[in-house]
């Protein structure tokens, strides 16, 4: 019997589907790429499509990456429930991750979509109500199993039909990551990354960066390549409204560079330095300005 689960690679993602895969199920996991993860290598412009971890093969499951950046930039935009503490839409974005699952399902005809999520974790998506609209929202109402605190929630589909047991779910709740790491040592789980916020918009440094591109975005979406863009160099407003990024360091000018068909980009003469970028056709003032800025 199948089951389709949602991952990030992360050890509650992990957890969740090693038990899911004990309980006998065939698992296809599924990776969602929304474009807001931390590039581990900046040198690319980020328009490639993440791999699916490896590490949820050792789990004994399939997996497999979707990509999702378009759907997503325009969730961004205006999202139905709002943002979190920074610029995180976390509930409109687990509704399009599980509404993407729910297709999965049917086509497979798997029994249900399971998470890692836990109960009391996220401030925003992992409290009761906004878990219960989650599952509503996307289609899914209750066939999606939620393996790490399923025990502590009202019986699902698959469990009411026997498929599976209540007492097989966890019973996990809260912030702390002791009872994940208990269970992660249980069930031979010892290969974990440090948990971490993950997607870049809980970052809020990073969230003010995002929130004025959006101001200046026509429609407020994105492109699919602004989050790697986002990620480097200075930013800067310019006198006239302008902005300009300005590399910090070789491997940033040469992501600078390449995005050099959305405006200028200068360098100093002569002398090694940084690479900037000014966005668009920008007013003579505005590229002096750029310019003083790259040479100083």
């Amino acid at each position: 019997m199948r089951a389709i689960g949602i991952v990030s690679g992360g050890l509650d993602s992990l957890l969740a589907t090693r038990l899911v895969v004990k309980l006998g199920f065939d698992v296809l996991a599924l990776h969602f790429n929304v474009g807001f993860e931390p590039h581990r290598d900046s040198s690319h412009r980020g328009t490639e499509v993440a791999s699916a971890p490896k590490s949820i093969l050792q789990m004994g499951a399939k997996c497999e990456s979707v990509d999702i950046r378009k759907e997503f930039a325009e969730v961004l935009a205006q999202p139905k429930h709002g943002y979190g503490a920074n610029l995180n839409p976390c509930i409109d974005c687990k509704i399009l991750m599980l509404s993407r699952a729910k297709k999965k399902m049917e086509e497979l005809s798997a029994a249900f979509v399971f998470s890692g999520e836990v109960l009391g974790q996220r401030p925003m998506s992992q409290r009761m109500q906004a878990m219960q609209l989650i599952a509503k929202e996307s289609g899914l109402e209750d066939c999606l199993v939620r393996p790490l605190c399923g025990g502590l929630l009202p019986p699902t589909a698959p469990e009411k039909a026997g498929i599976i047991r209540q007492d097989q779910l966890e019973r996990i709740q809260g912030r702390s990551r002791t009872a994940q790491m208990a269970l992660a040592e249980k069930l031979g789980v010892f290969d974990y990354p440090t948990p971490t916020g993950g997607c870049l918009l809980t970052d809020p440094s990073f969230s003010a960066r995002a929130a004025n591109l959006l101001e200046r975005r026509p429609d407020r979406v994105l492109r699919i390549d602004d989050p790697l863009l986002l990620q480097v160099g200075r930013h800067v407003i310019l006198p006239q409204g302008g902005k300009a990024v300005i590399g910090r360091k070789e491997e940033e000018n040469n992501v600078i560079e390449s995005f050099n068909p959305l405006g200028p980009i200068l360098e100093a003469k002569d002398v090694p330095g940084p690479s900037t970028l000014v966005e668009g056709s920008p007013t003579p003032k505005d590229l002096d300005a750029a310019a003083r800025l790259t040479a100083r």
